[in-house]
């Protein structure tokens, strides 16, 4: 019978991570915090406990990290409501634990099986969504809904959904030495439902960051860009065709760039747009108001009718001002912005860097899913989510433990 060691629980937990980041902010969060201990409980039998200050401080995200805490703690205690400011200084600082836990025990041996399990709940994760679409499996939007939403809010779901496919899509790309047979023709097959499954949430935010992420992938595929010149054509396709099939999901697509109304009535495809222009203009009065420190961290939602009297689309108040920069901006002021973009700047850089020294697909995963995850966060504050934000922490984390393979 074998006997299982720290190292094998420890591989248990981040297989828990990477299936359930698509499903679950309570089980994801759980098999963090399992990992962090097991992880520490190792260090710690092996007299290697004072190594992590040494890996954390001289890792390159540790002062881009450092400054965006700093700054969300100084926010914080500028806040009108500092109460709620250090709730979201909570949310932050486990982003970075996440960061952190993953960067320390993600190895080049785990990244087969990790984004196996990542990709297989994905998987699963699409056929949910095609059978609530098929009234097959109910629908957080209701019995009519033809949003694919796997029991989450839908753009939430085009978002984590776009993440994971952005890491098929590289894995077709480039094969890895511990490639399978039949594993290519395995990929195509889960990349079809997952790529439907983006088209069916409706969600234009997703849209434009898959296509941010297909060009960026394009640009950096050499010398493979005729193979996914091939799949951005088949990707091109297939949308078409199953947009064909919904002239409602259509119509919601196209009025983007149709004429803009003041409709905000529940059932109008030009509503999300028109709620998010009113929204982004009280985003720039809250920043003029407070250009430096700004309204404070979670504090917009306390303080909407301070600066917008006037009721929004559907709701009196809302949380989110639907742009993560702008939000950001309005909530931390010039400061909060500015190391929001130095810790994005600095994320590129990094990936950047891993890929040129190792091309591989989790190298490329992570370097053209940063662009893609920049432009959803044009359109909502995806960073602030746990689905988003360690499913990014994940990418970089394969980045970082990849080696070469060849293209």
């Amino acid at each position: 019978m074998k006997r299982y060691t720290i190292d094998d629980f420890i591989v248990f937990t981040l297989w828990l991570f990477s299936f359930s980041v698509i499903f679950s902010v309570t089980v994801v969060e759980a098999a963090l915090l399992l990992t962090l201990g097991l992880l520490l409980a190792k260090r710690y039998r092996d007299k290697t406990l004072g190594g992590i200050p040494r890996a954390l401080t001289g890792h390159p995200l540790f002062i881009p990290w450092m400054v965006y805490l700093g700054v969300c703690l100084l926010t914080s205690i500028t806040a009108y409501y500092p109460y709620k400011g250090f709730g979201q200084l909570n949310s932050d600082f486990l982003k970075y634990v996440c960061l952190s836990t993953l960067l320390l025990a993600v190895k080049k041996e785990h990244l087969s099986a990790l984004s196996g399990f990542y990709i297989a709940g994905a998987a699963v994760s699409a056929l949910i969504g095609l059978a609530q679409v098929a009234h097959l499996f109910p629908s957080v939007y209701g019995e009519g809904s033809v949003r694919a939403n796997a029991l989450m809010n839908a753009v939430r779901y085009s978002e984590v959904m776009t993440i994971a496919f952005m890491l098929i899509l590289s894995r077709l790309v480039i094969r890895t030495k511990e490639s399978f047979k039949g594993e290519h023709l395995l990929y195509k097959l889960i990349a079809l439902p997952v790529f439907v499954s983006i088209v069916l949430t409706q969600t234009r935010g997703a849209y434009l960051g898959l296509f941010t992420g297909v060009m960026a992938m394009l640009y950096f595929a050499s010398p493979s860009r005729k193979k996914m010149a091939a799949y951005a054509g088949l990707m091109l396709v297939t949308a078409a065709l199953v947009m064909t099939l919904s002239p409602a999901m259509r119509a919601r697509t196209l009025a983007m760039a149709g004429q803009k109304t003041a409709d905000t009535s529940e059932n109008s495809p030009t509503t999300g747009i028109n709620i998010r222009m009113g929204l982004w203009k009280l985003g720039g009065r809250m920043l003029k108001a407070h250009p430096v420190f700004g309204v404070g961290p979670d504090n917009v939602k306390k303080v909407f009718k301070k600066f917008q009297p006037v009721q929004i689309g559907y709701f009196e108040t809302w949380g989110s001002l639907h742009n993560l920069y702008i939000h950001q901006a309005a909530e931390r002021g010039i400061l909060g912005l500015g190391a929001l973009l130095f810790l994005f700047g600095s994320m590129a850089a990094f990936a950047l860097k891993r890929f040129r020294a190792a091309r591989s697909p989790y190298t490329l995963w992570a370097l053209c899913v940063l662009p893609a995850y920049y432009m959803m966060n044009l359109t909502e504050i995806s960073f602030q989510h746990v689905h988003t934000a360690f499913a990014i922490f994940l990418a970089l984390a394969f980045s970082a433990a990849a080696e070469e393979e060849k293209i």
